[in-house]
């Protein structure tokens, strides 16, 4: 992998019970979604999103809130397809905001904890972002209280958007149409899909990364 792609974990027959029954929710609320708004027909099992910060770790919003996690010692292993972003500097931007982000969760600045009501609430919510620029940095500040898998990734590309534009005239237009607080991971999967933005690099199995 490479710092800034994006992992989406699929669900996969070999899950922890701990595992696949929060998987079992999350796709039912991703079709639940697609029927409610018409969002198109989340038909890949997609359950989870992670941003890479090396060949072998990413930075993910779980259970215990956002952590880093070494790939190559899952078990069982992960099953994720992977994609890249068309722009090194994006990606590089945006592995460091997640960087930054796992590291004021280590040194107790923000709590980082992961949110089940968040990821919820995600289902019944489809937003673009208000106009201006602060409404995308509260969805930032967000991060820090708390936030699901998805949200997490999705932010550290619109944080890394605003870093690789320092100057911010004009400020530079998001990364993703949907607000990160609304986006599901197949919502966020189905973005990436585009080869314009993000094109599918490879895949995830047995603890080591196919390239394409």
């Amino acid at each position: 992998m490479q710092p800034g792609d994006i992992v989406f974990s699929v669900a996969q027959v070999d899950d922890k019970v701990s595992t696949s029954i929060p998987r079992a929710f999350i796709r039912a609320g991703q079709w639940l979604k697609a029927k409610i708004f018409g969002t198109g027909d989340p038909n890949v099992p997609v359950v989870h999103a992670a941003i890479a910060v090396d060949a072998n770790r990413v930075i993910e919003s779980v259970g215990d809130g956002i952590q880093l996690t070494d790939l190559t010692t899952e078990t069982p292993p992960r099953g994720a397809m992977v994609f890249t972003c068309t722009d090194p500097d994006l990606a590089r931007a945006a592995a460091y905001a997640a960087g930054q982000f796992y590291g004021d969760v280590v040194n107790k600045d923000i709590s980082g904890r992961y949110s089940k009501w968040n990821a919820m609430l995600s289902i019944f919510k489809l937003s673009a972002y208000e106009p201006g620029i602060m409404s995308r940095i509260n969805e930032s500040v967000s991060i820090s209280n708390a936030a699901f898998c998805s949200q997490f990734v999705a932010n550290t590309y619109e944080v890394g958007n605003l870093y690789s534009n320092a100057n911010l005239l004009p400020v530079p237009a998001p990364i993703f149409d949907t607000r990160p607080t609304v986006m599901t991971p197949w919502e966020l999967a189905s973005s990436c899909d585009n080869d314009e933005d993000f094109y599918f690099a490879g895949f995830w199995q047995d603890n080591t990364e196919v390239r394409l």
